[in-house]
């Protein structure tokens, strides 16, 4: 009962947060390809205001990138070879009045503006993901940004430091599980936004 009237209190404060503002510069996505392996970069994923003011208001960002390797190929239908996932947290800690990244592995950074934390969002990051063999390969990129909820951010947040959480190992309680199914449909049903950006690399050879 306590998490659903919190949620719903975190509801009432994200509609009351600030609206994007006009002609902020959208989300983009960029891979290039150096050395036969791809450099993954994001750019102005907070440039609108809307996911800022949602940290700000309790709900969690989760950024989930999927990077694919595919060869290209003469006929209708190229050949998807092998792929890659990786995933980062962005939160506000209201107590310190920062932001908070967690990614893969579990390294923590904070930064004292969204500013800072949206200029660490934009280091391009470099995936040991190549072709083996020769031939002509391109990467495709996907990442989507959702917002979470507290508990989401208490699971992920393990995940990322490498433990295994009560609902993946299915040792989680019941009731547990339903709160949390609940959690999820209410902030669905809040229209807090989601976004997902799409790149592709230029084909490249690989002899």
């Amino acid at each position: 009962m306590r998490a659903g009237l919190r949620l719903l209190a975190l509801l009432a404060c994200a509609a009351a947060a600030p609206s994007p503002r006009a002609g902020a510069q959208q989300p983009s996505l960029t891979v290039l390809v150096q050395g036969g392996e791809p450099r993954v970069q994001a750019t102005a994923l907070l440039a609108d205001g809307k996911f800022v003011g949602l940290m700000r208001s309790g709900f969690p960002l989760r950024l989930h990138y999927r990077l694919e390797l595919w060869r290209a190929r003469s006929g209708w239908f190229d050949q998807f070879v092998s792929d890659g996932s990786w995933d980062a947290v962005a939160h506000h800690d209201p107590i310190a009045d920062d932001f908070v990244l967690i990614r893969t592995g579990g390294a923590v950074s904070r930064y004292t503006t969204a500013d800072s934390l949206e200029r660490a969002l934009e280091i391009p990051y470099r995936v040991r993901l190549a072709p083996k063999g020769p031939g002509r390969f391109y990467f495709l990129c996907r990442l989507d940004i959702t917002t979470l909820n507290d508990t989401d951010l208490e699971e992920l947040t393990r995940w990322l430091k490498g433990d295994v959480s009560p609902a993946v190992s299915g040792e989680g309680n019941v009731g547990g599980a339903l709160v949390r199914g609940a959690q999820r449909i209410l902030v669905r049903i809040a229209g807090l936004p989601r976004q997902t950006v799409e790149a592709r690399s230029e084909t490249f050879t690989r002899n």
